[in-house]
């Protein structure tokens, strides 16, 4: 698979701030129809990422739904930057087990990218009939 990362993501991304509580984070995915979202500082800074299975893990131990999202959200979390190749992204799903990869320029987000993203970018190689070659 050839290209760059900002070639596989979807911006603008939808992110959230520290402090924010899981309950609010949920609705968001629910209005947006998201998986997760990355968790940015107010200069656009990545912080984590929280995903709606961090919030049912949450959910499942207790936590009442005004927690906030710093406990809860994965961090550190990997990203790339938008001119890393595609390889590497499909390693950093692979190698991780991720399905959230942020993109960044300058440290900053820029944008997102899922499964669905890689398999919307390789389905505009597929030739009519459907099939690769």
């Amino acid at each position: 698979m050839k290209g760059h990362a900002r070639n596989l993501m979807t911006a603008p991304v939808k992110s959230v701030s520290l402090g924010m509580p899981i309950s609010d984070i949920a609705i968001l995915l629910v209005e947006e129809r998201i998986g997760g979202a990355p968790v940015t500082d107010d200069d656009g800074r990545v912080l984590g990422m929280i995903s709606e299975v961090d919030i049912m893990a949450a959910l499942l131990r207790g936590l009442p739904l005004r927690t906030p999202v710093e406990e809860v959200m994965t961090s550190p979390v990997h990203t790339v930057n938008e001119f890393d190749l595609t390889d590497k992204v499909m390693e950093l799903f692979r190698q991780h087990r991720i399905h959230h990869l942020p993109v960044v320029r300058e440290g900053k987000l820029l944008g997102m990218i899922t499964p669905a993203d890689v398999i919307r970018y390789l389905a505009e190689d597929f030739p009519e009939n459907g099939r690769m070659a």
